[in-house]
């Protein structure tokens, strides 16, 4: 596998840069997200992938500071295995089958995961959020989700483990400076946390910064955070169910 080394600088050491359409990337990042966190760049944000489990969440707050009170999402492989942690009657009638849900890439999609009173690294008051990307992302994505379909129970998921990669935002958490959208920003945070590489794309949108967040439950879609894209998911969700335009 060919990979790019740039020297930083002063106290620094290389970092490679993987792109994700090399025949190896996904497996050499599937294999290491059993050890530490995976440095990602997504269409519109870098961001980090890390296992699914309670030993990844400690290691996302060591590397990002993680401040109190944060929740982490994960980045959805299969998407009928994320609709299948939904609590039964909790999706709007008219938007609940993985094809409805297929026109959410692009955004996270949260859903009712759990009893309301749950909580924990990856519930809050029972809801949990994910990511859907397609192509060599969702590659990574499921590569990520089938490594983990046999682990442990483990008590973050409350009962029901689910296999998909936590993803959190590239950055310190609470960072005034946001999300890291630029590959040097990105570098530097990866020789801070020691990281030994970025998994990097080609196909970098024109629009950057956190993708939104649709909430979605029986009466109907919120709008938890603006992002890349708005336009397109206004044409995709049905007005009836879009409580944000109200």
């Amino acid at each position: 596998m060919e990979a790019i080394h740039i020297t930083l600088p002063q106290k620094s050491r290389a970092v490679r840069l993987i792109d994700i359409t090399q025949p190896s990337a996904i497996a050499l990042a599937t294999a290491a997200v059993r050890h530490h966190p995976v440095l990602v760049q997504l269409p519109t944000v870098f961001a980090l992938l890390a296992a699914p489990t309670s030993e990844g969440a400690r290691q996302l707050d060591n590397c990002k500071m993680r401040l109190a009170g944060k929740n982490y999402g994960t980045a959805i492989g299969s998407l009928h295995k994320f609709l299948a942690q939904a609590q039964p009657a909790s999706l709007p009638a008219s938007f609940n089958t993985a094809r409805h849900f297929s026109n959410m890439e692009g955004a996270f999609i949260r859903l009712q995961f759990r009893q309301r009173h749950c909580q924990s690294q990856t519930l809050r008051n029972g809801t949990h959020q994910g990511l859907l990307l397609s192509g060599a992302f969702r590659e990574l994505f499921i590569s990520i989700e089938n490594a983990f379909e046999d682990y442990p129970s483990d008590d973050m998921w409350s009962g029901n483990n689910y296999g998909a990669p936590l993803c959190t935002s590239c950055n310190i958490s609470g960072d005034p400076g946001g999300s890291i959208v630029s590959l040097d920003k990105a570098m530097e945070f990866a020789r801070q946390r020691k990281i030994p590489f970025i998994i990097t794309t080609k196909n970098a949108a024109c629009e950057k910064g956190s993708y939104p967040i649709f909430g979605f439950s029986h009466e109907g879609v919120h709008l938890h955070r603006r992002g890349p894209g708005m336009e397109r998911f206004a044409g995709r969700i049905p007005a009836s169910l879009q409580r944000w335009q109200a």
